[in-house]
């Protein structure tokens, strides 16, 4: 890192209110920091006691391990899609969303973040810079819904074990919005910790130095890349540049803080321990800028964009010209779309993948398998 640059993350750094320096420090250079005791251990300690309650109504006994085979991996409150069309205002989302809640003796609502957690809270706002950059920040509510990791095997990953660029399940999230270098939608990736994560226990793997990777990918693509692309043809073969692994671990109340950018993947959790967790996102009040006239005004994660691009003290990626052209408008996830968004898209996106595959590097030619265009017939 160039002295101009280490100069350059200084303010950002000093701007910091709850992460200390080094804590700060660290994100920018690993792309991910953990935060301890980020919310109290009672709260966490509730939110397993109701994840049990629900699983135990399926047949999944917290005093019988045999029973955890019947959900090795699984969600409690809500299935995903169902959360985002409900935040979207989808009223039987809601209605949905409401029914589950009640049922499994959560309130209403999740507490709001500032009035159960303001550490958490506050580590994020460090993170993407300062309260007006974060959308809606008032509204934002600790998530106790949980992503339960009961058991599985990851099967003969080789000598390399899952840190290998063979793996299976390296993925970036983001399926509900178009993947630009400057996407609002995902401001920040975070992992709460709801119960102890010990090593080999299910914590999320990440691929550290994948930022890099997906940065420089999205920087020659102004004009956005779906996220069927992302999900469906990227996400195998973006992670064979990397090299660098690391997995997730900490106590109950912790929460780690990922860019996000971060390809990551769920482990397989072989220790006879359950692990619960839970995985949401931060969104921004606009999207990420990487040509302030102050460099002082960066945040921690714009720096790092900045950082992987070649230690850049600007970068102008877009306009609000472009912003008109391709706007940062919501996806409808895949399990929530209609016959008629399904045929729309599909145009959308053989015409995309066939423009990509004549200007992405070697490593990702051979994705692009040969296609005949979607017959929009209806037939």
């Amino acid at each position: 890192m160039n002295a101009g640059f280490e100069a350059m993350m200084e303010p950002a750094i000093a701007r910091c209110t709850t992460l200390s320096p080094v804590e700060a420090r660290h994100f920018v250079d690993h792309g991910w920091v953990l935060v301890k005791g980020a919310f109290s251990k009672q709260i966490a300690a509730d939110v397993v006691a109701c994840a049990w309650r629900e699983l135990e109504e399926q047949g999944i006994m917290q005093d019988d391990p045999e029973t955890w085979k019947l959900g090795s991996y699984t969600r409690t409150g809500g299935p995903p899609e169902v959360f985002i069309m409900a935040s979207r205002g989808d009223e039987a989302a809601a209605a949905k969303m409401l029914e589950i809640r009640t049922r499994y003796g959560l309130p209403p609502k999740s507490p709001l973040l500032h009035d159960v957690a303001p550490r958490a809270l506050g580590a994020q706002l460090d993170c993407v810079g300062g309260l007006d950059r974060v959308k809606d920040p008032e509204l934002i509510r600790l998530v106790d819904s949980v992503a339960v990791n009961l058991c599985g095997e990851d099967g003969d990953l080789g000598e390399d074990g899952w840190r290998s660029t063979r793996t299976p399940g390296w993925h970036k999230d983001g399926w509900h919005f178009r993947h630009f270098l400057d996407t609002p939608q995902q401001g920040l990736l975070l992992c709460f910790f709801y119960d102890d994560i010990l090593p080999d226990s299910g914590g999320t793997q990440i691929c550290v130095d994948s930022i890099g990777v997906v940065a420089r990918l999205l920087a020659q693509h102004p004009e956005g890349i779906h996220p069927d692309t992302v999900q469906d043809y990227i996400k195998p073969y973006m992670i064979k540049e990397c090299g660098k692994f690391e997995e997730l671990t900490g106590e109950a109340g912790d929460m780690a803080m990922m860019h996000p950018y971060m390809v990551h993947r769920v482990a397989a959790n072989p220790s006879g321990r359950a692990r619960f967790a839970q995985f949401p996102s931060i969104g921004l009040s606009e999207p990420m800028q990487f040509g302030r006239d102050d460099p002082g005004e960066y945040s921690l994660a714009e720096l790092i964009v900045l950082k992987e691009l070649g230690g850049l003290k600007r970068f102008d990626f877009a306009t609000q010209a472009d912003y008109a052209t391709y706007p940062r408008e919501d996806i409808t996830p895949p399990p929530s779309r209609t016959k008629e968004e399904w045929r729309a898209i599909s145009v959308e996106l053989y015409e995309e993948q066939q423009r990509m595959a004549r200007t992405e590097p070697e490593w990702a030619q051979e994705m692009w398998t040969r296609r005949e265009r979607p017959d929009m017939s209806g037939r």
